[in-house]
């Protein structure tokens, strides 16, 4: 399992509509996924399960994928193009 931290930088964080959006965008992805914010763990292309950390705008979270690092890149690249996230 590869990992990374990123920023959240969605405007009000990972909740309603950036949820839905992000959900969409990582249920492309046929490799596992899964968000860490605060010792909680979920599957990223769960709506309820992301909304369930509670992600505020400016938080650091963990992305992993049960995969490679370019896989992990793809990812995490996407997740900056639209908007959802920043790295370090």
């Amino acid at each position: 399992m590869e990992s990374t931290t990123v920023k959240v930088i969605a405007a009000g964080g990972l909740t309603g509509d950036a949820v839905n959006q992000l959900t969409n965008e990582l249920s492309k992805y046929k490799f596992k996924i899964m968000l860490k914010y605060q010792g909680t763990t979920t599957i990223a292309n769960s709506s309820l399960g992301v909304m369930s950390l509670g992600v505020p705008e400016g938080a650091t979270i963990s992305i992993s994928v049960d995969g490679t690092a370019d896989q992990l890149n793809e990812v995490v690249t996407s997740l900056v193009d639209n908007g959802f996230v920043a790295t370090d």
